[in-house]
């Protein structure tokens, strides 16, 4: 049963309910696979300034009640608490959302605060795509470790398709090494199970360049071997062993 929340999108990195949606996202996440704090509210300020271009951020945040939370400063104008944040970025060049990071407190895990949230991403993102004059959003994207079980349902149920490529999530923190996950689709407008190999490689710039805001993908490694692994087919379909 979904906990009773409001969903809000967020438009002002100075306001305290966006200080504890970010807070919440930078604390759910290992610092390996998330962007840093003042680089998040970068972005949302560049949003509320209308400096973005070719591209959109969204971050948007679950309010309700947390009864097993001590007290504490994160209660926002209301009385409530941010309960679950979320980010995405709308790719206007590929026509595809990306979803960054979906945060629940660990108290209400389970309750369908996720849900909600990708639900109200998955609409703003279609409705990015039409203020962009596409007929509807292609896909939603996202990135996963290997072994996540809620991508494997999705799969199963024919909801998801992992592309079959060797994906390293970009990390953060310099010197970092770049990780191995898993890059999902979930088709809204477009539910081709292939996609030609230079979308793809277009995909894959979108999300480093634009989702995470890598300065220079190509003076990666990791991003160069997908690239390679890419000029050697015509083609990428779904992954041949995941979901099984």
């Amino acid at each position: 049963m979904e906990a009773e929340v409001r969903v809000v999108e967020v438009l002002d990195e100075r306001e305290p309910t966006a200080q504890s949606a970010l807070g919440l996202i930078v604390d759910t996440f290992p610092a390996r696979e998330c962007q840093p704090l003042a680089e998040l509210r970068s972005e949302l300020a560049e949003k509320r300034l209308g400096l973005l271009a070719a591209y959109d951020f969204h971050l948007l945040a679950a309010l309700g009640r947390d009864d097993d939370a001590p007290d504490a400063d994160d209660v926002v104008p209301g009385g409530d608490r941010v309960v679950a944040s979320a980010i995405a970025v709308y790719l206007e060049g590929v026509n595809a959302g990306f979803i960054n990071y979906l945060a629940v407190r660990p108290s209400l895990r389970g309750q369908g605060l996720g849900r909600a949230l990708r639900r109200r991403l998955v609409e703003q993102l279609r409705a990015d795509a039409r203020d962009a004059e596409f007929d509807d959003l292609a896909w939603v994207i996202g990135e996963v470790r290997p072994d996540n079980e809620w991508l494997r349902r999705l799969v199963r149920e024919k909801s998801a398709i992992p592309f079959d490529l060797t994906y390293y999530h970009p990390a953060p923190v310099p010197g970092a090494a770049d990780e191995r996950f898993v890059l999902y689709r979930q088709p809204v407008g477009d539910a081709r199970e292939e996609l030609p190999s230079d979308l793809v490689q277009q995909l894959l710039y979108a999300v480093y360049r634009r989702a995470y805001r890598v300065s220079y993908p190509l003076e990666r490694p990791a991003f160069r071997e997908m690239l390679a692994e890419l000029a050697a087919r015509d083609r990428v379909g779904a992954h041949p062993d995941y979901g099984q």
